[in-house]
């Protein structure tokens, strides 16, 4: 799942590379902001070094703590 959102593969996820994959997978059905604040809360939560960006280890370390992946849909916005 990780190798999904690094559009980069450079074994980090951004924003703007959570924005793109929330873009493909939700396409007009929902606004900018709503796709902006989901993007950025994921970041916020996953982030453990404070680099805004996610590594393999945090994608791991957030989805053993949360369900980021429910988080990073449209049901999270439910």
């Amino acid at each position: 799942a990780f190798k999904m959102y690094d559009l980069d593969n450079d074994d980090m996820i951004s924003r703007d590379e959570l924005l793109a994959v929330l873009h493909m997978m939700v396409g007009a059905n929902i606004s900018e902001e709503q796709l902006t604040s989901i993007a950025e809360r994921t970041i916020l939560e996953a982030d453990i070094s404070g680099n805004q960006k996610i590594s393999f280890e945090e994608f791991c370390k957030a989805l053993e703590r949360t369900d980021v992946e429910q988080k990073m849909s449209i049901r999270f916005l439910n």
